[in-house]
């Protein structure tokens, strides 16, 4: 009761105040409403402008988030297009290859047609750089036999050496161990063409005894000769690249540049006949091993 005595005045000031703003607002309610307004606007403002920029960057991020897997996605798909197109390119050249092998195989079987042959596939090639040979899917069980002759780009390749009954093995013309009687057509001189160890790897190879006064030039075709006991005459074995003088000063040798592409055997030809004994891959005229 003290207290109430002694703040009386207050209390009652303050009464009076309360009474004279409820009049006020409500004789003008629209000044109360701006009041009210006002300074609710004040309080909610920046409370608002926080919120749209919260809102504003959750989208914004949101959105980078989305943009980022549609990019992802879309990489993917890109990548497996590029994969399968990539595949696709492979497949054709692979195609491309074995189209233009059976054309070359053809051009050939045309190129001598009045030989037997029959065709087979290169499936392996032997490793050891000192002698060129390959294996092929041809063997007993078709008919091959050892001295054979293998065509391949329009020439001799080579010489069938061992025969398997599914497969089958034959020297190159680089091989040390091949050997054929020959002749160049333009002059008719005569010589021995021969792998040669020195000139393997160059994918070349040599024909020796030749005449000192032989009119070979580079540029001549090389023949099998009709002397050879193992190859038909005239096949085509390949060109002279140079002529050099030998130290005796009597014979010449020719280097020679075979016209079967040993580096690109695919498919090959197979003389399906024997013209000697079948037993050597060197020529009669020549020392066997």
């Amino acid at each position: 009761m003290e207290f109430l005595e002694n703040h009386r005045r207050a209390f009652l000031l303050s009464g009076i105040g309360v009474c004279v703003v409820a009049i006020i607002l409500t004789i003008s309610p629209g000044i109360g409403t701006n009041i009210v307004s006002g300074g609710l606007s004040y309080i909610v403002t920046p409370m608002q402008s926080g919120l749209n920029s919260a809102v504003s960057w959750t989208k914004g991020h949101f959105s980078a988030l989305t943009s980022n897997q549609q990019l992802i996605t879309t990489n993917r798909e890109l990548q497996a297009e590029i994969n399968r197109l990539e595949f696709e390119n492979h497949r054709l050249s692979l195609a491309a290859e074995v189209n233009d092998a059976l054309i070359a195989a053809l051009n050939m079987h045309q190129q001598y047609s009045h030989l037997p042959t029959i065709g087979a596939r290169i499936i392996a090639q032997d490793p050891n750089n000192w002698y060129r040979s390959f294996r092929i899917d041809r063997g007993a069980n078709d008919g091959v036999q050892t001295g054979m002759v293998i065509i391949a780009g329009g020439g001799v390749a080579g010489v069938i050496r061992y025969v398997n009954p599914t497969s089958s093995q034959f020297v190159s013309v680089l091989d040390s161990r091949f050997a054929a009687a020959v002749i160049t057509p333009r002059t008719e001189d005569t010589g021995i063409a021969r792998g040669d160890t020195a000139l393997m790897q160059q994918g070349l190879l040599r024909m020796d005894h030749i005449k000192a006064t032989a009119q070979i030039m580079p540029g001549d075709e090389i023949l099998t000769s009709s002397d050879s006991s193992i190859f038909p005459a005239g096949l085509l074995l390949g060109e002279v690249q140079s002529i050099h003088t030998n130290p005796d000063g009597l014979t010449r040798h020719a280097i020679i540049r075979p016209a079967a592409d040993l580096s690109e055997l695919e498919i090959v030809l197979i003389i399906n006949e024997v013209f000697g004994d079948g037993q050597t891959v060197r020529d009669s005229r020549v020392d066997n091993d």
